[in-house]
């Protein structure tokens, strides 16, 4: 058969060697396994002689598990073998194979939240995260701002000083000295606006440098490795993780910042203000504001305690109410053909009532709080005077004219309500601690349950994750050898290509299983028993069965997304555009403009001709043109309203202009051509052919034997068969 591409072939290789130099330039993380040519065609060879002898159950040949050094002579490679071994009696499959690691089944146990000691130990632990070092941006706005916080504290005493200053030049009818205290007067309130206004936008400045900070660090731990599906599909002990790292760490990184400046500063201000209440009114002044404080914040501390465990319920049911609004929005269209609004809305009320229900709690207890919090601020006022009181009543100013009498109550009022004043903002605090506390225990548990899903799955798949034994230009080197070998460059028909493929090599081996048995994450009962079989370069795969025999699971199984109980699992190329591209049975469509789409999970990078040509060219030949059209251009940003319109069948197509464009060694298709016609779906695995692009399918339609070699069947209760397609 004749290649009828409209595209010149070099053309389409220069943009695929720019799209593997981009990826080389990229840091990566795979499970890489390089074997030298001789081990490899030993393994083959073992390989079919035990499969002639065993009627289609292969077993791995031991040579296969030969490892070539690459590079110089001291370097070399580890074999990504990833092996379970069986378990015991003792031992059941749902233990080994579970992913929950808090809980029971899944499920978080319950725990007790306020100011503890792990309360503490984990707000520590996320202090660190903000301040990373003495010379940190984060740092050095910090040391800003309480430098702000003190220059604004002296300005303000200064102002508290303006009314006595104009009380003793109104009593002496000192006119010289008016003109000077309101002048005085006007270049001290300039400066404390200014202060203050600068304190305001450094606090704001901090507060989202601070929230980048924390946000990146929680990124780095759910986009490593493969944590994000886990926490969202395999393990439910977090809920609502998406929240906790938008809205809590937001809460989080702007009340602290409120408050911690105050934290700061507080004992300063404290300890001047005490100097001067006792130099004016004796010791019984500090005296009392210390008892005042002590007092107040024994009652608050024991008043919200109990309320933080209400503020992490009342964030959890915020979180449950949003995703109900989330689904319905991603969903509308389907629950328009059910004509199922009803009953969403019912699910979205309830959710609602439980939320409101949870609000009244909380606010019923905050209300004691507040009360509390109130009535020690006003009453702070009064006992100001109080302490004032002590010495004009005792004699101590008798020989003070009224002019100056007046301006030393003043003063000393300023004082004594200053003092208080700051202990009353501490006291003020306890009711945003509450929130903080809530915050910052679901953010912890959010850090922590992602540290236990890594420790857990190295602990299941230790190569998988320690796997660093060639660099990218290596990678890439192998890569190319390997389509080479295989006759898949250059414009050639199909059938050179299966000469060369015959004459040059063997097939290769991308993937080997050996007696691998699993079941689903905390189930026991396996889905498949003791599969050994290998998914080679050049060798099609097609995998039938029927509906929940384990089709789709081995597809996860083979890119480690599930645990497998029993056997060995090894990989010689990494997932991704580099060597097996997979395709899930739900087309994803990121963000962004239709090159990022064909690009995907590539950056985009800078566009040329040559790009543009070949993307526009799988475009036209999987009919979407229009959508092109729609859009007004590849490097047009696409609005979710325009991908949420776009029908299964045109994201199935759009999912394999992006398999086109990378070209990649193999490609895992889960029924990716099930809402396609037989004329589209021909035309995918012709060009997926012509393009060199081995294939392993999950299907039912019979139309797709044709396009693969051999035929694997999943039957019930773990049964497996593996035989060739033999044309018709």
């Amino acid at each position: 058969m004749s290649s009828t591409s409209e595209i010149d072939m070099e053309e389409a290789d220069a943009v695929h060697h720019r799209i593997l130099e981009m990826q080389a330039r990229r840091p990566i993380h795979v499970d890489l396994v390089v074997m030298s040519e001789v081990d490899r065609e030993q393994s083959y060879d073992d390989d079919n002689k035990h499969l002639a002898n065993h009627g289609g159950r292969r077993n791995l040949s031991s040579d296969a598990q030969a490892v070539l050094a690459v590079g110089s002579p001291s370097s070399s490679t580890r074999s990504t073998a990833t092996t379970t071994p069986r378990n015991d009696k003792s031992s059941s499959p749902a233990k080994s194979n579970g992913v929950s690691t808090g809980g029971t089944n899944g499920e978080h146990e319950e725990e007790s939240f306020g100011f503890d000691i792990v309360f503490f130990r984990r707000f520590y632990r996320l202090h660190g995260l903000l301040f990373l070092s003495c010379t940190s941006l984060s740092t050095l706005l910090f040391a800003f701002l309480i430098s702000i916080c003190l220059l604004q504290e002296y300005i303000v005493y200064r102002v508290g000083l303006i009314a006595s200053g104009f009380y003793k030049v109104l009593a002496d009818r000192d006119v010289s000295g008016f003109q000077t205290q309101t002048y005085t007067s006007l270049g001290i309130i300039l400066a404390v606006a200014f202060t203050k206004s600068t304190n305001q936008y450094v606090q704001k400045v901090l507060t989202v440098t601070w929230r980048q900070l924390l946000c990146k660090a929680v990124h780095r731990l759910y986009f490593a490795d493969i944590r994000y599906y886990q926490l969202n599909v395999l393990d439910k002990s977090i809920d609502n993780p998406d929240q906790r790292m938008t809205q809590d760490i937001d809460k989080f990184c702007t009340t602290y910042c409120e408050i911690l400046p105050k934290l700061i500063i507080s004992p300063f201000v404290i300890s001047y203000y005490c100097y001067q209440a006792y130099d004016r009114s004796g010791w019984q002044g500090p005296l009392g504001c210390f008892c005042f404080f002590f007092v107040s914040t024994i009652v608050n501390k024991i008043i919200m305690t109990p309320i933080v465990q209400y503020v992490v319920k009342q964030e959890q049911c915020e979180g449950n109410f949003r995703f109900i609004h989330m689904l319905v929005r991603v969903n509308s269209e389907s629950i328009a053909f059910l004509n199922a609004s009803g009953i969403e809305a019912d699910k979205t009320n309830e959710s609602l009532d439980k939320l409101i229900q949870t609000q009244h709690r909380l606010y019923f207890r905050q209300f004691f709080l507040n009360f509390s919090v109130n009535m020690f601020d006003y009453l702070g006022s009064i006992f100001s005077y109080l302490m004032l009181a002590i010495p004009i009543f005792s004699g101590r100013y008798d020989d003070l004219t009224p002019a100056e009498l007046s301006a030393v109550i003043s003063q000393n009022s300023f004082v004594l309500i200053y003092l208080i004043y700051t202990f009353s903002s501490l006291v003020d605090t306890s009711g945003k601690f509450t929130d903080i506390a809530g915050v910052v225990h679901r953010i912890s548990q959010l850090i922590e349950k992602l540290n236990a899903l890594g420790d857990f799955w190295n602990d299941l798949f230790p190569d998988d994750y320690d796997q660093r034994t060639a660099s990218s230009l290596e990678l890439y080197g192998e890569w190319s050898n390997r389509r080479r070998d295989a006759g898949r460059d250059g414009d050639d028909s199909l059938d050179d290509k299966a000469k060369r493929n015959s004459h040059s090599s063997r097939l290769l081996p991308a993937i080997m299983l050996k007696d691998v048995t699993f079941s689903p994450p905390m189930c026991e009962k396996p889905l498949i028993v003791n599969l050994t079989m290998s998914f080679s370069a050049g060798e099609s795969i097609l995998i039938i069965g029927h509906s929940g025999y384990g089709k789709s699971s081995l597809l996860r199984i083979l890119r480690g997304l599930w645990p497998h109980t029993e056997g060995t699992i090894r990989k010689f190329y990494p997932p991704g555009p580099q060597g097996v591209l997979y395709c899930p049975q739900k087309p994803y469509l990121t963000i962004g403009t239709l090159r990022d789409q064909a690009c995907f999970p590539l950056k985009s990078g800078c566009s040329s001709a040559q790009e543009d040509n070949l993307i526009i060219h799988y475009l036209s030949l999987l009919k979407l043109k229009s959508l092109l059209e729609r859009v007004g251009g590849l490097d047009v940003v696409v609005s979710w309203n325009l991908l949420d319109s776009l029908s299964p069948g045109e994201m199935q197509r759009l999912s394999f202009v992006r398999i086109f464009f990378h070209r990649p060694l193999i490609a895992i298709l889960d029924e990716a051509t099930s809402a396609l016609p037989l004329e589209m779906e021909s035309l995918i695995y012709l060009e997926c052919q012509r393009l060199g692009i081995t294939t392993i399918s999950v299907g039912h339609r019979a139309s797709l034997r044709q396009f693969h070699d051999k035929l694997l069947t999943i039957a019930r209760n773990g049964g497996w068969t593996l035989e060739p397609i033999v044309p018709i």
